[in-house]
């Protein structure tokens, strides 16, 4: 946690004289949350990023009257100094029309900030709050939440701030929000930031959404694949072709020929099995001994719905992406497809297996140009062998 009120816990230098850099004032700036600061000897004034989610490793400063930022090359030409230099200039004047929800009245408060443009940023931030609420029971938890993300809010938090911007609008700088958090925060004593690790462990799914995880005992073998229509089930040659040609739909029959045939050689090791295929886009068509819940547009009610289709599935197949993490956290297992970007490797992931042995087998991550032979095999032992791998790697536990 990063305290800024009553005193900002802040030390940076200058980048022309060296000299510390003094704190004025923390501004909110929807996903971004910055430190406008000046220097002690020059009087130079800069922004720089706490040190939080993402920036905790890759943070920049900005050097307010040369207009130059400061960070990692690979920084820069990303969006994590970019989108903000882009937001400033550029403002979106809208007044939000924020929803404060108020459970608990606290005067020492923790802010955990889930804005942010792509979905699995929200997520993995919003998870970081069984952490505060476990671990710093004196402290309220302030929640600041895109309406989208609302109904995943855990129970125990003191409040919850409801911004309507959607993921797209998330790296934009809305004055109405900034103003809003200022005003807020006027209320409060002792003033936190969470750190909103990108990555938080140790944490339950079921206290986020609700839904209970898979239960190994239940008689039905479901297996799902994860559909989605902008990273289609195919090699990165074939799918830069498509997109430079226009011709995307190719590329979602060949995912609709290849999940069928996966799901034919699975059926051939586990008859018993039952197959579904979920995800966002309805495009193509599948046989009806394949039960097709896929969907054109999430809601509250039917990503819930989805979570319990998760849970009930003993086996998700998926290609790498935030699609996989409400799908990990709630079924069985998981095949993650693995385009070739191995430095993602596992973020996608939300783990709820605290035995490493056991996590390695309920937990798989293969090349996307893995043969459908292989992943059917693959994936028949997982469902075949699971019983017997548990009671081999625990049996000194039940001695």
């Amino acid at each position: 946690m990063i305290e800024i009120k009553p005193n900002i816990r802040y030390q940076s230098n200058c980048t022309d004289c060296q000299a510390a850099l003094k704190p004025l004032a923390v501004q909110w700036l929807g996903m971004h949350v910055v430190v406008k600061c000046q220097c002690v000897n020059c009087q130079t004034e800069f922004l720089e990023s706490l040190k939080i989610h993402h920036f905790i490793e890759n943070n920049f400063i900005i050097n307010l009257d040369k207009k130059i930022v400061f960070c990692q090359e690979s920084v820069h030409n990303q969006w994590l100094a970019q989108n903000l230099i882009d937001s400033l200039q550029y403002p979106e004047l809208e007044k939000l029309e924020i929803s404060k929800e108020v459970f608990q009245e606290c005067h020492q408060v923790i802010i955990l900030n889930c804005i942010d443009y792509l979905y699995g940023h929200c997520l993995l931030k919003l998870l970081n709050a069984q952490r505060h609420l476990d671990l710093n029971p004196d402290y309220g938890l302030i929640v600041i939440v895109p309406k989208f993300l609302r109904w995943m809010v855990p129970e125990g938090a003191a409040e919850v701030w409801t911004v309507p911007i959607s993921l797209k609008q998330g790296q934009c700088y809305y004055p109405s929000f900034a103003e809003f958090v200022s005003e807020e925060l006027k209320r409060f004593d002792e003033i936190y930031i969470s750190k909103a690790y990108s990555h938080p462990c140790q944490f339950d799914i079921t206290r986020f959404t609700g839904v209970q995880k898979h239960c190994f005992e239940q008689e039905d073998i479901k297996i799902t694949f994860i559909w989605r229509e902008d990273r289609p089930w195919c090699s990165m040659s074939f799918f830069r072709l498509i997109r430079k040609l226009k011709i995307f739909y190719l590329g979602l029959l060949l995912q609709n020929w290849r999940v069928k045939r996966l799901f034919k050689e699975i059926r051939l090791h586990v008859p018993e099995a039952k197959f579904v295929v979920a995800g966002l886009g309805t495009q193509t068509k599948f046989p009806r001994w394949i039960e097709d819940v896929r969907i054109d547009k999430f809601d509250q009610k039917i990503e819930k719905q989805m979570c319990q289709l998760y849970s009930e599935s003993r086996l998700v197949i998926g290609i790498h992406g935030s699609n996989m993490l409400l799908p990990s956290a709630h079924a069985g297992m998981t095949l993650d497809l693995m385009p070739p970007r191995w430095g993602n490797f596992a973020q996608d992931i939300l783990y709820q297996e605290n035995d490493s042995r056991l996590a390695s087998f309920r937990y798989r991550y293969l090349p996307i140009e893995t043969s459908i032979s292989q992943l059917a095999d693959i994936a028949s032992s997982m469902i075949r062998e699971y019983g017997n791998f548990v009671l081999n790697m625990t049996a000194d536990k039940h001695k």
